[in-house]
Parts: C-alpha cells; structure tokens; sequence
C-alpha cells in the first residue's frame, strides 16, 4: 500500500512539473470560467473571470482585476502565475507577451516581471493604457535587451531560461511591485508568442527559408518559387520597420553586418498575405 502511494505521489509531482512549463504558443483566454492561476496572494480583491463583455463581445469571458490604491492587501495593480507560465522562455523562443486589455477608472503603464533562476527583472518599456478606452490588443516585448534587473535580481538570461513566476504589473517605472492606484484591469487572450508581429500564411509556393541563422554578414532567403509580386522587410523586436527590399529572384542574399546584434523579424510578403521567420543577428 505505502509503494502504491508513493508512486502515486511521484506521479502527481512528474505531472505538476510537466505541465508548469510554458509553450510557446500558449493562450489563456478564460473560457473555462477560472482565472487560471492568476491571482493577487490575497482575498481582499483577486483577480475575478468575467463570463461576458470580453474583445469578442456576449459570452466572451475575460478576466478582471482591481486595485484599491491606498496601502495595504489589494492595494497595488498587480497579478501573478506560478503555474503554467513558468518555465524555460529561451529554449521555447518566446520573444513577447500579447493580450487583449482595457483599463477602467484610471490609465495603466502595463509591464511583464519574472523571477527566476537569476532573480527578478522587469521589462523597460510600459505599455500605455488610457483609461475608458475600447479593448485594445498590445504586444510587449520580453527578449533579454528588453528587461532591467529589479529587486535584487542578478542575471537576466539565467531568469528567462528558468521562470518561476511571471507578474502583470503597472508601474511607471521597472519594478517588481505595482503601483498604488485605483483602477482596474480587464483583460483576455494572454499569448506566449514567438513574434511581436501578426502572421497570415504564404501559399506552400512562396513560402521561404533563411540562412545563416544565427548569422553575421549576410542573410540568405531561399524560396520554393519565385513570385515578382513579393516584397521583403526587416523588424526588430520592438516592431519598429528596419528595412525593405524587392525580393529579385528564388535566392535573395541581403548584407546584415550593419545591424546591431539581437533579435529580428524577417517579413516576406505580397498584397494578400505573408510570413515571418524569426533571425538573430549575432
């Protein structure tokens, strides 16, 4: 009896760490009447699931959380997963954070924090949310060069290689606590994603490769077949449009020592649709 319970038992445990890994791809959208795993640590106002009135309108659930201002339980913006949102965010390529959000009563500076295997960091760059405003989808950028160590924290890819928690915060400045505010924070469709940009599939035919990657000097793109009618452009992770060329023939090379090394986005695309393959400048 006491070997069947350990088993069970090591069962449990292989599972529970199986699935706190997060996917790249990973979408909560609350449809499941939970607030799945987000919570505030407190009782005084946790976050709450919402069964309608979410960005795709009646019987759209979404989640909303409030903060109080003042001091105290529930005063700050702030909301946090220990579960399916820890993990290994370098080997999955996650490379930013999307949702849907609005703000009520008063305007949000939305930012993502980790802990992790090299202390608390806190992204640089907040996202803006004026208050009253429609739902609105906003994509916040979590490569190393977009995080600053906070709180005692240590080393930034040691953290995105081994998540243990990840917070939703508003802050006008990087931190790892929210501000004090009286506000709330309604918001849905929480999407590891492997782009800071929107992807439509390419028809099979003008689908394309990139070579080397990582790479140095040169980029080559190499395409099943060539169309005239497309075009090549270059982002970084923030979104912000780097380049554009012509795309002149099945094999196309494009000099890339001049980028500073990071992350890009490689975007191949005609007038009805597109793709985009993540590269990275070494």
């Amino acid at each position: 009896m006491k070997l069947n319970y350990l088993f069970t038992i090591a069962a449990f445990l292989s599972f529970a760490i199986t699935t706190a890994q997060v996917n790249a791809g990973q979408i909560d959208d609350f449809e499941n009447g939970t607030t799945q795993n987000w919570t505030d640590g407190g009782s005084t106002s946790p976050p709450i699931n919402i069964p309608t009135g979410g960005p795709a309108g009646a019987n759209d659930n979404y989640l909303s959380n409030t903060s109080l201002g003042g001091s105290g339980e529930g005063s700050k913006m702030v909301m946090f997963n220990e579960q399916q949102w820890a993990g290994n965010y370098t080997n999955e390529n996650i490379v930013a954070i999307k949702c849907d959000v609005r703000a009520l009563t008063n305007g949000l500076n939305l930012r993502v924090a980790f802990d992790g295997g090299g202390g608390r960091i806190c992204v640089i760059n907040a996202v803006t949310i004026a208050a009253g405003g429609a739902w609105e989808q906003v994509t916040i950028p979590i490569t190393a060069a977009d995080f600053t160590l906070v709180a005692g924290g240590t080393n930034i890819a040691q953290t995105l290689a081994d998540v243990s928690t990840m917070r939703i915060i508003s802050n006008p400045i990087p931190s790892w606590q929210g501000e004090s505010i009286v506000a709330t924070l309604e918001i849905d469709n929480i999407e590891a994603s492997l782009t800071i940009l929107d992807v439509d599939d390419l028809s099979s035919s003008d689908a394309f490769e990139i070579s080397p990657n990582p790479g140095i000097d040169y980029l080559n793109i190499s395409l099943a077949s060539y169309n005239n009618a497309l075009d090549l452009k270059i982002y970084d992770v923030t979104g912000a449009f780097i380049y554009s060329q012509k795309i002149t023939g099945i094999n196309t090379s494009i000099p890339v020592s001049n980028l500073n090394s990071g992350v890009y986005f490689i975007e191949v695309a005609n007038e009805t649709s597109n793709q985009i393959k993540r590269f990275i400048k070494l």
